[in-house]
């Protein structure tokens, strides 16, 4: 059996408009209100109006459907007051609230909102969110792993470190329910854990098959010498081994480093020579901001030839960056923009501030499970829908190995029009989930 997430969840934007209003609804003299405070093993209160507080036209068939069935209610299972009588749908959320370094709580704060917009926008009345601070430890991730599914979580979303993940897994949690994680690392994926963050893997193969439409088929690879910057340059290997190409050559840098002098002289003289064949080189250069500043005028410094294609990851997709002169007409991967913009807006006007990162992605995850589970729990079958889910950040469905795989588009940098859709995502999947 497939399964396909019904069409109100194909576009994004109206549905949105009435999660705004139900939160500002809720909050009427702070329209602008920020996530309530965390606490560690708390349950947020439910701020979503009653029946009898709902503006008039408002009903749950809008957008808003309880569940039908749930199995019978372990008296255990953690209920708060106001929602007795309800067929309770527990979503478990694992998120580093407390974390040491100041950006991750950012990033977990955000991604927490995500959340709770999708639940607002999907979610039934008996639709609760159990967050838990692992404050980025492997050993509190598992601690509260075990306690949010003693409170009768039907699904887990998160945790956001890999690390915590396959802690999680050794503990045999997963066994108990779907997880459905937000790391990269593919490694932690399989059984009962999923993930739902956009990989590197699937970024590089987006750019090389555009790579290869535009008569591309020699790589390079100029990045930092991390765990990450491996990754992705294995990547790059495999992709380009898969469309009959080849990496002509691979230039890594100290990731603590802030001008790679020697190593950009290397790379640019190893793809001028490449191309001496008559056949153009794509370089991939997979840092963003500061870095990305800094690095990428230095190939252009040692003399690589204007005919080589610069190439980048969705770390490229910010306004700062298409201002570096260097980087003019260079390609990046990204989420088809129509629906982030809304959602962005949608943040943004509820919450006060910029999403982070994560949070459309935590958003995705919710909605799906939100829909997933209106008949009270959310299986692996549905999970593997081969059809897939649309989302904020566009098409996507898990594979065999319990990884997504998406549908990208390829932006081009343009000078005044900053960033251009040259090749839009597709809008399907091809029959068969690997």
């Amino acid at each position: 059996m497939t399964f396909r997430l019904p069409s109100r969840f194909a576009r994004l934007a109206p549905s949105l408009a009435l999660a705004s209003f139900l939160l500002v609804s809720a909050c009427a003299s702070d329209p602008t209100r920020p996530p309530a405070p965390i606490e560690t093993g708390q349950t947020r209160p439910d701020t979503r109006p009653q029946q009898s507080d709902r503006p008039d036209g408002i009903h749950d068939d809008q957008g808003i459907t309880p569940a039908e069935t749930v199995e019978e209610v372990n008296p255990d299972y953690f209920t708060p007051d106001f929602m007795d009588g309800r067929d309770v749908f527990r979503v478990g959320v694992l998120l580093p609230f407390s974390h040491p370094n100041s950006g991750v709580r950012e990033e977990a704060e955000g991604m927490l909102a995500g959340i709770e917009m999708a639940l607002f926008d999907h979610g039934g009345e008996g639709m609760l969110i159990l967050p838990k601070d692992t404050a980025g430890s492997q050993s509190l991730a598992v601690s509260q792993a075990r306690d949010v599914l003693d409170e009768g979580a039907d699904v887990i979303l998160g945790p956001l470190f890999g690390t915590n993940i396959a802690a999680i897994n050794r503990e045999g949690l997963a066994g108990e329910t779907q997880v459905i994680g937000f790391s990269n690392d593919r490694d932690v994926a399989g059984g009962n854990t999923w993930l739902a963050s956009i990989t590197p893997e699937q970024e590089v193969a987006a750019l090389v098959d555009h790579a290869v439409s535009q008569g591309y088929r020699q790589f390079a690879y100029f990045g930092p010498q991390s765990d990450l910057g491996q990754r992705i340059e294995t990547a790059l290997q495999r992709e380009a081994s898969r469309v009959g190409g080849r990496v002509a050559a691979s230039g890594f840098y100290p990731a603590s480093t802030q001008s790679p002098d020697s190593e950009a002289r290397y790379i640019a003289q190893a793809v001028n020579s490449a191309q001496q064949s008559g056949s153009p080189v794509a370089i991939l250069i997979p840092e963003r901001g500061t870095q990305l500043r800094r690095v990428a005028p230095l190939l252009s410094y040692y003399g690589m030839s204007r005919r080589a294609q610069m190439m980048g990851l969705s770390g490229w997709d910010a306004p700062g960056i298409w201002r570096e002169p260097s980087l003019r007409g260079g390609w990046f991967v990204g989420p088809p923009r129509e629906d982030v913009q809304s959602f962005n807006t949608q943040y943004q006007r509820i919450y006060g501030r910029a999403p982070s990162s994560l949070a459309a992605t935590a958003y995705d995850a919710a909605a799906m499970v939100a829909q997933l589970g209106e008949d009270g729990e959310v299986t692996r079958e549905e999970l593997s829908s081969e059809d897939g889910f649309v989302g904020v950040n566009g098409l996507f469905r898990f594979d065999g190995q319990g990884t997504t795989q998406r549908r990208l588009s390829v932006y081009q940098i343009s000078g005044s029009e900053g960033a251009v859709e040259i090749s839009p995502a597709a809008q399907s999947f091809d029959p068969g989930v690997s």
